[in-house]
């Protein structure tokens, strides 16, 4: 499932190349329904104490709470760790202009941002523009997100470093890119298929 070379990114091929990256005390940060999800099974952690995410009940809009105090920890105790919070794009939605706290704060948090245009499912850019020429309100279902939404900008805006993904070399150049930077945040919107889903279950 990791192999996206014949279309789209998904959630495995994203985790797998994040994996490659991530030292092994890096601060885990996550929120959303399949990004947590998978997530927790796809990023092992070798260390107590080094994962945050929305837990059991699925509470969305405490991750970048949770990394903005990681961050600072990090900084005044344990400055070689990394932060890294990974997003889905609709848990981004509840506290996303907290970025301004982590500009203002100069945190080298790393942001990844799951972004399937949705809450759990997204629809295509084809379906918004069909919506488009009738009542989109009436037309797409209320879990559909904007396609393509540029959420990088938003850091940007504050002063971070932004990088719009759709393929699996551009994820590369980015991680890397992002890891590279020690003194300020950096947010990497990743577009993954609308239809992305987690893999069936064995029972």
């Amino acid at each position: 499932m990791t192999d996206t070379s014949n279309g789209p990114l998904n959630y495995y091929a994203v985790f797998d190349e994040l994996n490659k990256h991530l030292d092994e005390n890096c601060i885990i940060i996550s929120e959303g329904a399949n990004t947590m999800d998978i997530g927790r099974a796809m990023i092992p952690n070798d260390l107590p104490r080094h994962r945050l995410d929305a837990g059991t009940f699925g509470t969305m809009g405490v991750g970048l709470g949770y990394a903005i105090a990681a961050a600072l920890l990090c900084r005044d105790h344990f400055p070689q760790k990394r932060v890294v919070c990974i997003e889905g794009d609709s848990a981004f939605g509840f506290s996303g202009m907290e970025l301004e706290t982590v500009c203002r704060y100069k945190l080298p948090i790393i942001f990844v941002i799951i972004n399937n245009n949705g809450i759990s499912f997204g629809q295509e850019e084809e379906d918004w523009k069909e919506a488009f020429k009738t009542d989109s309100t009436l037309s797409m279902s209320p879990t559909a997100l904007l396609p393509n939404a540029r959420y990088e900008k938003v850091l940007e805006a504050f002063g971070g470093r932004g990088y719009y993904v759709k393929t699996a070399n551009e994820l590369r150049d980015s991680l890397r890119l992002a890891f590279e930077e020690r003194n300020e945040s950096s947010m990497l919107n990743v577009r993954i298929s609308s239809t992305a889903d987690r893999k069936p279950q064995v029972v």
